[in-house]
This record gives C-alpha cells, structure tokens and sequence, in this order.
C-alpha cells in the first residue's frame, strides 16, 4: 500500500527517523567516484520516496535546489553533502573517461629493455682459422672424413694459443701431424716404461712413467707436465691420465703446451727446426715436420 504521508525533511526528523549515517554517505561517494553514478545529479523538490533515500541536509540547504550539481569527483560530492574531505593521493593522474582521480600505476619501463635483450639473436660465429678443406690439404695422407672430428678442436687450440698467423699456424699443424700420427692417435704407442725414473720429467714415483706417457696431440709426457696442464685447464690428469687422450683434451693440452713454451715467438722466425727441437727435444721425425710446415705455408697464405 502506497504510503501518502509527507515527511517533514530537516536535520532533526533525519536523526529521529534514521536515516543514512555519514558512514554510508561516504560509501556512496566512493561508489559515484568509481564511476557507478555518471553524469550530474539534478536536486529538485523531493518526492516522499526520494526523501527516504536522501542523505543528511544540512538546515540552510533544506530547501529545494533547482540550480544543477557537478559530481565531478568524491571531493566535489562530499563538500555538495557537507561532509569532511578525504586526502587525495599525492601521486595521481585523471581517468579521461570517468574523470575521477586514480592512483597511477608503478612504472614498468625497466623490465622493457631486460625483455628485448632475452629475445636479441646471439652473434655471428667467428669464422674457422682452418677449414676441413684446408686441413685435409696440409695433411693429404688422412681421409677428410676422419680430420672432420678435428677441425672444431683444433680451431679452439688455435684461439686459446693465439696461433694466429700463416707461420704459427703452420708450424703447430706440422707438429701435431708428426706426434700424433698424423690425428691417428693422441696416446703414444710405446709402454711408456722408457720414462720410468726420469727425474727431470718428475717421474719420481714407482709407474710413472707408463702411467703418464706422451698422450694429447701434442703427445704431452711425465707427471710433471700431467701437474702443470691438470692445473692451467682444472681437470685432474693426474688421477686420470686417460682424459687427456680424448679429442676435446687432446688439442687443449697441445695448446697449453705451445703456450708454455711461447712457441709462437720462435714459430715467427720460420725455423721449423726450432720449434720441433723444444716440441721433440731432439729431431725425430723432422723431415715431416719441415714437409708438413712447407704445404701449411703454401695452403694457409
């Protein structure tokens, strides 16, 4: 049943009567400030079921109004209710839609240049300072398809070493091909028994001189090369002596040795003889090493 009473709206009969609490006031101005009332909000004389609904009016303002009021955010809503003020943000931006004042969001530039560098494509691979084609040139004796293993080591050797030249190049090449047997083999093929007691090889131990007989491409010999190289690459050649004869060991560990005994300096005189003297210590095999030199030469200029 429609109720046809008129209610005298002040703010005593508000009190008595029970009307909405500031605290509900002020709910409903967060709710028009998330955009939930859009627009404005036109006060005009009051039905009885509008005046059930009304906030607190304060007593000056009982009267009608007919003049239009801009809710344009919860600040301007509150101080139209004659309510307190809330504190806005002090870092905000404005939503261009609603126009109602947001708090405005961390920013996230830093994380853009971290993503394109997850996604940039890695460089280009430095080109071989030796090619199959090459090597099978220099070393026409073996098979390209079995030097094709050896190229990738090899090329790490000659960048480790700073092998870098036609001479150096040729030089180390030239003596690979006589220790190793032309890439045949990285583990000398006597006992080894010949080193037994050698001192000066620090072969001081019963067996040493087996256990670490020349292995690597370079066919590196005794304990106290095995030491000095398990050292400079952080693998325990000592304990396993074996590891050195793998490929990828084989040609690190000819690289340690050029190093060591800064055969690149002596390979830039062009004295093939020279450096198989210091690689050999004597000149086994030298007619080969100066044949291989002299094709390296002519193939790598």
């Amino acid at each position: 049943m429609t109720d046809s009473r008129t209610y005298t709206f002040d703010q005593t009969s508000t009190s008595r009567c029970g009307f909405m609490s500031r605290a509900r006031v002020a709910g409903l101005a967060t709710l028009a400030a998330a955009g939930l009332w859009v627009g404005n909000a036109t006060l005009g004389s009051a039905t009885p079921s509008q005046a059930a609904t009304l906030p607190d009016a304060p007593a000056a303002t009982a009267a009608p109004l007919t003049t239009p009021a801009q809710f344009l955010d919860s600040t301007g809503l509150l101080k139209a209710l004659n309510l307190p003020g809330t504190t806005t943000p002090a870092t905000s931006t404005t939503n261009a839609v609603t126009d109602v004042t947001a708090t405005a969001p961390a920013p996230q530039a830093a994380a853009v240049p971290a993503a394109i560098a997850a996604i940039a494509p890695p460089p280009p691979p430095a080109p071989a300072s030796v090619t199959l084609d090459e090597l099978a040139r220099i070393v026409p004796q073996v098979a390209p398809d079995r030097l094709a293993g050896y190229v990738a080591p090899l090329n790490e050797a000659l960048a480790k070493a700073g092998i870098d030249t036609p001479l150096r190049k040729a030089a180390f090449i030239a003596q690979l091909v006589v220790e190793s047997d032309s890439f045949r083999t990285f583990e000398e093929y006597a006992s080894g028994r010949a080193y037994e007691g050698r001192a000066d090889l620090g072969n001081v131990a019963p067996g040493d001189g087996e256990r670490y007989k020349g292995r690597g491409a370079i066919q590196v010999t005794g304990r106290h090369n095995y030491e000095s190289v398990s050292a400079y690459l952080g693998i325990d050649f000592v304990a396993h002596p074996e590891l050195m004869a793998t490929p990828e060991n084989a040609f690190e560990t000819a690289a340690w040795y050029w190093q060591s005994r800064n055969l690149n300096a002596v390979s830039d005189s062009g004295n093939i003889e020279s450096v198989s003297r210091i690689v050999n210590g004597g000149t086994h095999g030298l007619l080969q090493r100066i044949d291989s030199f002299q094709r390296g030469l002519a193939v790598l200029h």
